[in-house]
């Protein structure tokens, strides 16, 4: 819906005079459907956001009755231009209405401009001054009750809150912005809170607030519109011992990083219990992969449709999990994964979201690998290939370049993303060997730290690292459908003591024939033998030599290898 443009004049119909600001005060303009597939190609051609300032007003929200509040909001976004040739910059705002917007090459001379709303977005006319490798500053005051993204309602214990929850493209419901991933950006937040709330965001809270229930904060590292969030409610905040061997924080003299957890007051004992190895997690990943790449980790209970959701630095959980005991340490884990894969290095494309959703799958698993045993890391393991098994989405490849379900980006967040894109990792792992692939995954980590990654990204590093092309691994695993499906047969050949055995792999037609080593395991009278044999077709023989015929024969018995057997 387009709108008219207002302003305010003496005369109301006439022109304004060019020393008065282009102010609208018309009506809210209708918020759109979030989570469009956009089309192909860059998001934003011609307009890199360097920073935004957000300075949120929640004051009217303790008084909430229903399920929003009216809000106030000055943005300003710092913007590096690519391309000179638009005459509008487009930022994307959704169900909000714009008052008035400034642009200026500096901070210290933007002028009002026109500008107008329509389906989701908000059009600010540039002038002929501005050039390619120029910065602007682009100023919107806006206001209005939000329709989604930040969500302003009582929690479950009947208290009014407010918390952000931005995936996959909500941030527009509640400040303007380039809302998508591979536009990564710092931020502060200044929000005014009511009286006896807290109020969390990204990064560190800074301490030259303007008054009393002003609260401040600001990341110095780039991160997507999508983990850019605020909670305020009354909370308790408890600190988590961190770092207990030693940390690798380098925004801490001490190595340490500063964790937290911040929850309703009556919900304080299931946070310490809930939260209690958070420390141990930063630990373990700093080690693992590298150092923890933000200044301090909070785990906050708040509003959010997702059980977990990986904010940088601010991590929002399912208020009622929290409240009634039930949220696992497993999805604690993914999360704090996350502040590494998805946050730092985040996916430049939805379908490439794998590279977060994977990655946080099973590094949140190898946690309790480290700390629990590696039989707690299997079970973990094997509920995660089942959930994939049996899912719906077999027949999808994981990186689908040319659509997506529904056309509807929330559908990305399934089996295929999450459980077996982490399955891959172990496959990877098992191929290449623990040292070679953490090396790998290292390269890929810092290489892309803060900035974007694509999946040829990950097979490049992985490749360098290895010394191996691994195309056809990537080809059947990612970018095919499926798995494979054995069909097992084993005789024995008395005269040469050796077991035949015969693998058929009985996938879809349209699934590929995969490639891979297989682990053989053979029980005979004198105990176990096992043999390794490379698969590489559909219908295959193999010879073993054994000391004995064997009684049964498993395949894979360590479980490197995602696949179903059919009797």
């Amino acid at each position: 819906m387009t709108r008219t443009l207002g302003c305010v004049c003496l005369v109301a119909a006439a022109a304004c005079s060019a020393h008065e600001p282009i102010v609208y005060n018309g009506p809210e303009p209708e918020p759109v459907r979030f989570g469009r597939v956009p089309p192909p190609g860059p998001y934003a051609r011609s307009f890199d956001v360097l920073h935004y300032a957000i300075d949120i007003d929640l004051t009217r929200a303790a008084q909430v009755t229903d399920a929003s509040a009216p809000i106030s909001g000055t943005a300003a976004l710092d913007i590096f231009v690519l391309d000179a040739r638009e005459d509008s910059v487009r930022l994307d705002l959704s169900g909000l209405r714009a008052v008035r917007v400034d642009i200026g090459k500096t901070r210290d001379d933007p002028k009002s401009v026109e500008f107008r709303q329509e389906d989701g977005r908000l059009y600010a006319v540039l002038d002929d001054g501005i050039h390619r490798g120029d910065t602007i500053r682009v100023i919107v005051r806006y206001d209005g009750r939000p329709d989604n993204g930040l969500i302003i309602r009582r929690n479950v214990h009947g208290q009014p809150g407010a918390f952000a929850d931005n995936w996959p493209d909500r941030a527009r419901f509640w400040f303007p912005a380039i809302d998508h991933p591979s536009d990564k950006a710092t931020a502060e937040f200044t929000v005014r809170a009511p009286a006896g709330w807290e109020v969390i965001a990204n990064g560190a809270r800074l301490t030259d607030t303007a008054g009393a229930n002003v609260w401040r904060y600001r990341i110095d590292e780039p991160i997507p519109t999508y983990l850019m969030v605020i909670g305020a409610a009354d909370f308790a905040i408890g600190t988590i011992t961190p770092c207990a061997n030693g940390g690798r924080a380098p925004h801490h003299a001490n190595g340490c990083v500063p964790v937290s957890y911040w929850v309703f007051p009556q919900d304080s004992a299931n946070g310490a219990r809930i939260f209690r190895r958070g420390g141990e997690m930063v630990e373990y990943y700093s080690r693992l992969v590298a150092p923890f790449p933000y200044d301090r980790l909070a785990h906050v209970q708040s509003s959010t449709i997702f059980g977990g959701m990986e904010n940088a630095t601010a991590i929002f959980y399912s208020e009622q999990a929290i409240s009634n005991g039930t949220l696992a340490e497993a999805t604690v884990s993914h999360e704090v994964a996350h502040q590494w894969f998805g946050d730092a290095v985040t996916p430049g494309h939805w379908s490439d979201l794998w590279l977060s959703e994977g990655f946080a799958t099973y590094f949140g698993n190898l946690f309790f690998e480290h700390t629990d045993g590696v039989e707690k890391f299997r079970e973990l393991t094997r509920n995660s290939w089942n959930g994939y098994l049996r899912s719906d989405v077999t027949d999808l490849p994981i990186v689908d370049t040319t659509s997506v379900p529904g056309n509807d980006l929330v559908q990305l967040l399934n089996a295929n993303s999450y459980n077996k894109g982490g399955a891959v990792l172990h496959m990877l792992r098992g191929l290449l060997g623990d040292d070679v692939f953490f090396r790998g995954v290292q390269r890929y980590y810092n290489r892309h730290v803060h900035g974007n990654a694509r999946t040829p990204d990950f097979r490049r590093a992985i490749e360098e690292e290895s010394g191996r092309g691994l195309g056809w691994f990537f080809e059947q695993w990612v970018y095919r459908p499926g798995y494979p499906v054995f069909r097992v047969s084993q005789t024995w050949d008395e005269r040469a003591g050796e077991v035949v055995v015969g693998l058929e792999q009985v996938q879809k037609s349209d699934w590929p024939t995969f490639r891979m080593p297989l682990t053989l395991e053979f029980t005979t009278a004198q105990g176990t033998s096992r043999a390794t044999v490379q698969v590489v077709g559909r219908n295959e023989v193999h010879r073993i030599r054994l000391p004995a015929p064997p009684t049964s024969v498993r395949i894979d018995p360590d479980g490197w290898v995602l696949h179903e057997i059919q009797p």
